[in-house]
């Protein structure tokens, strides 16, 4: 028996210590519905207290945070955040695995990887920022696909851009904090505009992120109702897209993006939005 059955068989003992721990079978665990990464670098640690402070403390999946620091001095940005937070805030310390609900702090001294359901510190080498949000969002996008939301921030630089790009390969939605009013617009304005599904100011990216996680709110089977099935033949005729052999999950959580970067409710709406 691996040690990790061994401890979960004694933890439903200690929840109900009438069972035989030997006779308990481990339950699998429920793959994670979604996962938020975030990636700053000049003027974050002020941007990531405004984010984190919007958070509700039933948000429904766990944040990754990246934040461009100097390695040489101890970082305090979890004690900072966690005095602003309704959340739990963690720096990792090791391998982590991934809670809903929890905020996860990357050390300034290592870059993180996500594999699964786990972040994982990896040592740092060679030249670049620290840690790197490029690992973290493309190890994230091939762990999560459809199921990530990565955010970039303010910050000099262009670290998180290639990330970004696999990310939105990945399926996943890419939201930027607005260059416009970003304290440090480089970083976020480097990502490329195919890239990035939503825009906004940061005062409105904590509610953003809820509202994303919250499910589509299309109903089901609009895929064969009229407004729905005119937005996707306009789509084919305008720019020759033909969206006929994407799953109606897929069609679905990519319009449902649309509809929350641009403040519309339904289908109908956006179509005249589109004209």
């Amino acid at each position: 028996m691996r040690a990790s059955d061994a401890r979960q068989k004694w933890l439903y003992w200690l929840a109900d210590p009438r069972s035989n721990p030997d006779e308990v079978t481990a339950q699998p665990e429920k793959e994670l519905d979604s996962l938020v990464v975030v990636g700053s670098s000049a003027g974050g640690i002020e941007a990531l207290v405004t984010l984190i402070a919007a958070l509700p403390s039933d948000f429904p999946a766990p944040l990754v945070l990246a934040q461009h620091l100097d390695p040489r001095h101890r970082s305090h940005l979890a004690e900072i955040l966690g005095r602003h937070s309704l959340l739990p805030v963690r720096t990792i310390s090791n391998n982590e695995p991934l809670q809903p609900g929890v905020v996860y702090v990357v050390p300034a001294d290592h870059h993180v990887e996500i594999t699964d359901r786990v972040v994982r510190l990896r040592d740092q080498h060679g030249k670049g920022p620290k840690p790197s949000i490029d690992l973290l969002l493309s190890t994230a996008a091939a762990a999560f696909g459809e199921r990530l939301i990565a955010v970039i921030l303010t910050g000099s630089g262009s670290d998180g851009a290639s990330g970004a790009h696999a990310v939105k390969a990945a399926g996943g939605t890419v939201v930027i904090e607005n260059p416009a009013t970003a304290a440090y617009p480089a970083m976020p304005a480097s990502l490329a505009s195919a890239t990035v599904d939503i825009v906004a100011d940061l005062e409105r990216i904590g509610p953003l992120l809820s509202h994303l996680l919250a499910g589509t709110t299309i109903p089901v089977g609009l895929s064969t109702t009229a407004p729905l099935q005119a937005l996707l033949d306009q789509v084919r005729d305008r720019h020759g897209i033909d969206f006929t052999r994407y799953k109606q999950p897929t069609i679905e959580r990519r319009l449902q993006r649309r509809l929350v970067a641009t403040g519309l409710s339904d289908v109908n709406e956006y179509l005249r939005y589109l004209q």
